[in-house]
């Protein structure tokens, strides 16, 4: 599951999609991740929770439940998510149970949700994430 964050916020596409389970693949294009990465500017991620390992079939199967936040926008979203793994070669992510969570705009003087410090208008730390166009102006 970290590996995963931190793949988006490198903008990783390859490893985010090789890291798709086989069967999930053609709904998730190289491409359809890469406009998510490149829009998205990471923040915070907390484990809320893991399960253990399942070994009672062929393959291991774990769930991990996440909070990530991320700069999209101009606007501070959270995406909280019970993920499902599956250990076959390799971990892979299968899918996820999505939760509804706030949004909330970020104002020019607030300061960054990045952690810099900084007021979100003069900080540009977020702009190496792809978002360029907020932290100008």
């Amino acid at each position: 599951m970290r590996s995963r964050y931190s793949a988006y916020c490198h903008k990783n596409i390859d490893y985010l999609y090789a890291t798709y389970h086989p069967d999930q693949r053609i709904a998730n294009s190289t491409s359809q991740i890469a406009e998510f990465a490149n829009a998205a500017h990471f923040v915070d991620l907390t484990i809320t929770s893991s399960s253990d390992i399942d070994n009672s079939n062929a393959a291991a199967n774990g769930h991990v439940s996440f909070v990530a936040s991320y700069i999209h926008d101009n606007k501070l979203e959270t995406l909280t998510e019970q993920s499902r793994f599956v250990l076959e070669d390799q971990w892979y992510y299968v899918d996820g149970d999505i939760f509804a969570s706030a949004t909330t705009t970020i104002g020019r003087n607030d300061k960054c949700p990045c952690g810099s410090g900084k007021k979100f208008k003069q900080c540009a730390l977020h702009i190496m994430s792809g978002n360029a166009a907020v932290g100008q102006s």
